[in-house]
């Protein structure tokens, strides 16, 4: 082989790994519409541009206990109830979306069950500065909780490159009994 065609070889080789390497790197679609990750701790505030969220515990059961309704409501999975207290920073919101995602990917939403609404921590207003305390409440298997983190955003659409509170919930496996309630009481979100 003559030196030009080793030097064509070579070349061609470059700007295949390049073009490999570039394609690599290149954002997808799914990367530039996600919401940006602000991460934080169970106990901590995740500040984010327009709250702060911080996560103070998590319960499991099968029947959820909303006030001022009866009955309780009963789940064939499980109710993952989730205590915290949020603060806008800037302006009125509502945190829209609520979500859990497992440690292989699956994510579950925030319960839309009639009555819950009006006293869960999505369908409060948040006046800026003023802390609220409450709960969201997500129907799941509580076998999936292991390794979960909760997903916090202030938009239910239109979510790319929005500002999202992740928080590691921090359940192990061997906590699930300690965790477990016969009724969760859910706490209607109010301010502090």
């Amino acid at each position: 082989m003559t030196a030009r065609k080793l030097v064509n070889v070579v070349l061609v080789a470059v700007v295949l790994v390049a073009i490999v390497g570039l394609y690599r790197l290149t954002p997808t679609r799914k990367d530039i519409q996600q919401p940006v990750a602000v991460k934080g701790v169970i106990g901590k505030p995740v500040k984010t541009p327009r709250f702060e969220l911080t996560v103070e515990g998590v319960q499991l059961s099968k029947k959820l206990r909303v006030p001022r309704t009866t009955p309780d409501r009963d789940t064939l999975s499980d109710f993952v109830v989730v205590s915290a207290v949020v603060k806008a920073t800037r302006e009125p919101i509502h945190l829209q979306k609520v979500e859990i995602r497992t440690s292989d990917g699956i994510t579950y939403l925030g319960a839309n069950r009639s009555g819950l609404k009006q006293v869960d921590l999505t369908g409060f207003e948040f006046a800026p500065d003023i802390p609220a305390r409450g709960s969201f409440v997500v129907e799941m298997p509580a076998d999936q909780l292991p390794g979960a983190i909760l997903l916090v955003t202030e938009r239910s659409i239109f979510t790319a490159l929005e500002p999202q509170a992740t928080v590691p919930l921090g359940v192990e496996k061997d906590q699930l009994d300690a965790l477990r309630k016969d009724v969760a009481i859910f706490t209607t979100a109010s301010d502090l």
